[in-house]
């Protein structure tokens, strides 16, 4: 159980990632620091799109699978993925590039998560 709650935490770095990333190749790309702040500030604020994933999508789907001994990588991270589209299109925007970003930090935050788990449990 520390294992599972060692690797949800990390699971919340991805927002950071994501926003990292996104304001990097913006600011690359045009120049502005002031949009490398913007993105982060709003990757981070967009943080709980992950961890409502993680609990209603990840999570489940990642302990029935368990239980019966099928853990697939794809399956998980698929869930991730559209349960980061579906939520972000319930709680936050109905439409934009937005619901890309967050399905792909749900898909990262459930990867953390996998890794996670794989890394404490080999040790």
């Amino acid at each position: 159980m520390k294992n599972v709650a060692t690797a949800i935490g990390v699971s919340m770095l991805s927002p950071v990632i994501v926003g990292s990333l996104l304001g990097m190749y913006f600011v690359f790309v045009y120049g502005d620091g002031e949009l490398f702040w913007q993105l982060l500030t709003t990757a981070i604020a967009n943080a709980h799109i992950v961890g409502i994933s993680m609990a209603v999508c990840v999570l489940p789907t990642y302990h029935f699978l368990y239980k019966r001994n099928k853990v697939t990588y794809s399956a998980v991270m698929t869930t991730a993925m559209i349960g980061g589209a579906v939520l972000t299109y319930l709680f936050s925007v109905s439409g934009g590039p937005i619901i890309i970003a967050n399905s792909i930090m749900c898909s990262l935050g459930a990867a953390l998560f996998l890794y996670s788990l794989r890394r404490h449990s080999a040790s």
